[in-house]
């Protein structure tokens, strides 16, 4: 009995270090947005976000489309995320 309740203790474990590690997409998505809606505020323009999507890509990486407003007028990104936990790394490129 109390074999089998140090296994269980320890698998409860592994399991929350393993989900405090993973940042979920919904999350990820967010900081994405952010991340682009600030970096265009200082650049002097103004963003407003219609949609992000995000897919898994190989890795770690994400592959997404931003549609949104950009000074006004609507516009469309191609979006790559680097994810490394606590760190990502966006660049976009705007479709012409």
């Amino acid at each position: 009995m109390k074999k089998c309740l140090i296994i269980i203790v320890f698998a409860l474990s592994a399991l929350m270090m393993l989900n405090g590690c993973i940042v979920s997409e919904e999350k990820l998505t967010d900081k994405v947005q952010k991340a682009m809606v600030e970096y265009e505020q200082g650049q002097g323009n103004r963003l407003e976000v219609t949609d992000l999507k995000l897919e898994k890509g190989q890795d770690k990486g994400y592959t997404g489309v931003l549609t949104g407003r950009l000074n006004g007028e609507e516009v469309t990104y191609d979006v790559t995320v680097s994810d490394e936990g606590n760190n990502f790394d966006v660049d976009w490129e705007l479709r012409k």
